[in-house]
């Protein structure tokens, strides 16, 4: 009797353990399948890269496992088990560090398993030396922002030249109103110069032509640039500029060329200081080159529109009056002296942000700035070094108080 009652304990036991038991177990499937677009994956230092993948299998996954030892990247994504899954969409990034060799290979494991403990692996090639900029334009005419002057038989000259370190694919402008269409198959070459002429109709409009480029990437870099011209009677801005070459036109931080005071009827008026004897300018009808309006003097008064002209000659040093009649072609430089009361500094400061030194207490005397030895009229500071791309800045007095000027970051 003791036996059966120490048997059926026993039994009783097993029963209640096996009842208890959460472990689940599933029957033998297929391997699992690992299924990607290019074996190759591109990325540089310091770039998210994106690891893409479509797993499957035909009962249910269990995990994914992806490693890269020397970025030190070991991640195992584990898949619900209450409601299996026979299909997923893995897009997972990560950062390539930023002291990795773009020289090197690195390897990416990928092993997926399944319910059924099926595993399987795949290993992808990580490149870093990829390539995310889209071809580069320069050259580019019209000037954008240009103005053509009305005509009878007006025409505009497009062209510009395209750049891309892996290659360019294609090439592609576009304007349905003065019906261009072009699509070019360059064919990986990494260098391209288009130039092609389009009649214009007569009438004050203005047009935007799209240039778009594709380069020649796993993943191709696609660019749009939109090049703004318009047709009018006459100018509508003017800029003044003391420099003969384009690259100049942008080169100091506080900007060159100088734009306009007035313009009333057609004619504009400009308030320079020439800051030395015989001083060369130049009137310009777009703000960042000398085409396709420049104006320079071929005699005393009289301008040509080329920019091939002679710069205007102002004789001495001092300030002038301006006046430009860009449709007469002809000016006026009358010198005169400011009406404005010669200003004494004294605790006036420079604040901000880009140079050496930078801050914003109005109250310090770091960089007092003084009125100019030549010139009682400027405020004058000799040395401010920059330490970057971008200026914020003021000329302040102690407090925020008049008088003050502020230079902003234009973005």
């Amino acid at each position: 009797m003791r036996q059966s009652y120490l048997l059926f304990l026993s039994i009783m036991l097993f029963l209640l353990i096996g009842c208890n038991d959460n472990d689940t177990s599933y029957p033998a499937s297929d391997m699992p399948e690992i299924t990607v677009e290019r074996n190759e994956l591109y990325s540089v230092p310091n770039r998210k890269f994106t690891i893409k993948a479509n797993l499957k299998d035909d009962l249910g996954l269990k995990s994914l496992r992806i490693y890269i030892p020397e970025l030190y990247l070991d991640k195992e994504i584990l898949f619900p088990t209450d409601e299996l899954l026979t299909e997923y969409k893995l897009e997972y990034q990560f950062l390539a560090p930023a002291d990795t060799k773009e020289t090197e290979t690195y390897k990416v494991n990928l092993t997926l398993t399944d319910v059924s403990e099926n595993s399987v692996s795949k290993e992808l090639n990580l490149k870093l030396d990829g390539d995310f900029n889209a071809p580069a334009l320069s050259n580019i005419k019209p000037i954008n922002g240009s103005v053509i002057f009305m005509a009878d038989d007006m025409k505009v000259n497009v062209a510009f030249n395209v750049t891309d370190v892996t290659g360019i694919d294609s090439v592609l402008v576009y304007n349905k109103e003065l019906g261009i269409n072009e699509k070019i198959k360059v064919g990986g070459g990494n260098t391209y110069s288009f130039a092609k002429t389009y009649p214009v109709p007569a009438e004050l409009k203005s047009y935007d032509i799209a240039v778009t480029t594709v380069d020649n990437f796993v993943e191709p870099n696609r660019g749009k640039t939109t090049i703004k011209f318009s047709v009018s009677e006459g100018l509508t801005e003017m800029f003044l500029a003391d420099v003969s070459k384009d690259t100049d036109l942008t080169a100091d931080v506080f900007g060159v060329p100088m734009y306009f005071h007035t313009l009333a009827d057609g004619v504009f008026t400009f308030k320079y200081y020439a800051d030395s004897d015989n001083k060369e300018i130049y009137f310009l009808g777009q703000e960042a080159s000398f085409e396709p309006h420049c104006f320079g003097a071929i005699a005393d008064g009289k301008l040509e529109n080329s920019d091939t002209a002679p710069a205007v000659v102002l004789p001495t040093k001092g300030y002038y009056l301006i006046t430009v009649d860009p449709a007469a072609l002809t000016y006026t430089a009358t010198p005169y002296t400011p009406e404005s009361v010669i200003h004494t500094p004294g605790n006036i400061t420079i604040c901000g942000s880009g140079f050496v030194g930078a801050g914003w207490d109005s109250a310090n005397t770091d960089f007092l700035v003084s009125a100019n030895p030549e010139n009682p009229y400027q405020l004058y500071r000799a040395s401010m070094p920059l330490n970057g791309t971008d200026l914020s800045m003021t000329i302040s007095a102690p407090g925020w108080t008049n008088p003050w000027w502020r230079l902003e970051t234009e973005k």
